[in-house]
């Protein structure tokens, strides 16, 4: 694999970043799939352990697969949804935050969520900025 292949792996088109839930499900496909691709998994399922330091091989495998499954998460996301994920410091973690931050889980969920915005409504005090942070 050449440098600009490597580069390429983890490259992701602006408009294929997660912005929030409405492409979330569309993300979350895209992304499990280029982790599958390039076999950390693994790392978001938890299913792969850190090993000791002290087998240096192993270990060096271990973060290099850390690495990439979390650069390849943050190159999949937008910029403004750095924050909420920079102080997680593994791959697994990172994923979970993202799938709890925007997946719905449950269709009672969409329904109250849906009558709190329709509840909604401008008070004349509001000026438009403060509507839409409410919002």
């Amino acid at each position: 694999m050449t440098i600009s292949d490597n580069n390429k792996m983890y490259f992701c088109k602006e408009s294929n970043k997660l912005v929030g839930a409405a492409n979330y499900l569309a993300w979350k496909k895209r992304t499990d799939l280029n982790l599958f691709e390039n076999e950390v998994m693994d790392h978001i399922r938890g299913s792969i352990t850190q090993p000791p330091k002290e087998d240096t091989q192993a270990h060096a495998r271990f973060m290099k697969g850390e690495v990439r499954a979390q650069r390849i998460l943050i190159e999949s996301i937008n910029d403004s949804l750095i924050p909420y994920v920079s102080k997680l410091e593994t791959a697994k973690a990172i994923y979970d935050k993202l799938v709890e931050l925007f997946s719905i889980s449950t269709a009672g969920e969409v329904i109250s969520l849906r009558q709190e915005l329709y509840k909604l409504k401008m008070s004349k005090e509001d000026g438009i900025a403060s509507y839409f942070i409410r919002i």
